[in-house]
């Protein structure tokens, strides 16, 4: 646990065996919102064969302290990145690769905006908060015929009224046995549990004073969509930082923005990977394919540039 003036920020840390000629650089996952550090746990050890593998939960979320946040979405923004900031000195870190999954991928980018120089390689999953908001959603997806979970039409449907975990904390202690019932594919993405350590898990996360849901919320437009959506930012993104978007086939994601960025982002390399047969969490969802792809990007292994577009596939230009 770090500690600053604005509260703690819960950290898991995983080193390589041969911690010498480290050059300061560490690869560091940030979690979706709901979520938490343990949810990149079948991807700690593959990452730190020679790099350090740092994992926080955001401040305002998880294990962190619940510290509050501006009512003003965008200086709440920038209070996230300043806390992101003092973390990094903290841990003495250089340089990061930074893996940011949905929310956490958001958080990446505009930390990414202010401190670009302290960024390796933005790798960017299933990202939210890019697309602008659009008048219908019912075919944002249908380039890949997805429709999304019953629970996340739940949660859209609540989320322009309450913080969007408040119906599982008004579940009280029936709260995991229901989320097991509306999110059985979270057991098949962690297996060797207990049947309910892994709702359990996510219950106790979000159970604490609400302070980033609120900040999250405050972020928002109904239904879900960024009122600063990254898509009108991410440019002013020193062109210097490589960029690597991965999305699940299955996801209910859309990677168009990450398509126009790769379109607009002329000099600076950017790709996309599409991960066949994962949903969002691609990380958990088909952890071997995931974490070849973080080892291509930190060992320089970066895909060779191309102008096509394979959806199957991956695309990248430099």
């Amino acid at each position: 646990m770090s500690r600053f003036k604005r509260g703690e920020v819960y950290t898991v840390t995983v080193r390589p065996r041969e911690a010498e000629n480290l050059n300061g650089e560490a690869i560091v996952f940030i979690p979706g919102l709901g979520a938490g550090v343990a949810m990149f746990t079948a991807n700690f050890n593959s990452c730190a064969k020679n790099h350090a593998v740092h994992s926080f939960d955001p401040l305002g979320f998880g294990r962190s302290s619940r510290s509050r946040f501006s009512d003003d979405n965008a200086i709440a923004e920038l209070e996230m990145v300043e806390v992101m900031e003092d973390w990094r000195k903290a841990m003495g870190i250089e340089k990061m690769y930074i893996i940011g999954h949905a929310f956490g991928g958001y958080l990446a980018s505009a930390y990414a905006l202010e401190n670009p120089s302290r960024v390796a390689h933005l790798i960017l999953v299933d990202p939210w908060g890019f697309a602008e908001k659009v008048e219908t959603t019912e075919k944002l997806n249908t380039w890949l015929q997805i429709k999304p979970y019953a629970w996340m039409s739940f949660l859209g449907g609540v989320a322009g009224y309450f913080n969007p975990f408040s119906p599982m904390r008004w579940m009280g202690p029936y709260a995991p046995a229901i989320v097991k019932k509306l999110r059985p594919d979270l057991l098949l993405r962690f297996p060797g549990l207990h049947d309910y350590d892994i709702y359990k898990y996510v219950y106790y996360l979000n159970l604490p004073n609400p302070t980033g849901e609120t900040a999250f919320m405050n972020m928002t437009l109904p239904v879900g969509w960024a009122k600063r959506p990254m898509i009108k930012r991410f440019n002013g993104i020193d062109k210097n930082v490589g960029v690597s978007f991965i999305y699940g086939s299955k996801s209910w994601i859309d990677p168009g923005p990450a398509i126009d960025i790769q379109s607009t982002r002329e000099n600076a390399y950017v790709d996309i990977k599409i991960v066949r047969g994962a949903g969002t969490h691609v990380y958990a969802d088909d952890p071997a394919a995931f974490n070849e792809i973080v080892s291509d990007v930190v060992e320089g292994r970066l895909s060779n540039p191309s102008n096509d577009f394979e959806i199957e596939e991956c695309c990248h230009s430099d």
